[in-house]
């Protein structure tokens, strides 16, 4: 949801910050995209796929403890509205509580 909703309010204010982030999306994603090919029997797959651990451990924390707090100094409530529409439209992988 970051690539659509937050990255593209902050791109104004921090466009090599957010050029990073979504680098590190493509190169976190390719990693398990491996997983259904010849890769598995590549001796390389297991340092890869640490690497990419590590790089998701790092971005994490970048997003964490950078890009949401400059989403809640920076963005106005017009932006947030949009932030909300795109998480509406592409949903969450999170369970909706049971009641």
């Amino acid at each position: 949801m970051e690539e659509h909703g937050l990255f593209p309010a902050l791109t104004a204010d921090f466009p090599e910050k957010s050029a990073v982030l979504e680098d590190e999306h493509r190169r976190i994603e390719s990693v398990p995209a491996e997983a259904n090919g010849p890769f598995l029997t590549d001796p390389e797959r297991p340092d890869r796929l640490i690497a990419a651990l590590d790089l998701l451990r790092d971005h994490i924390l970048k997003e964490q403890d950078g890009v949401f707090l400059a989403a809640l100094a920076y963005l106005s409530t017009e932006q947030w509205e949009a932030v909300e529409a795109v998480r509406a439209r592409v949903g969450t992988r999170i369970p909706e509580p049971s009641t």
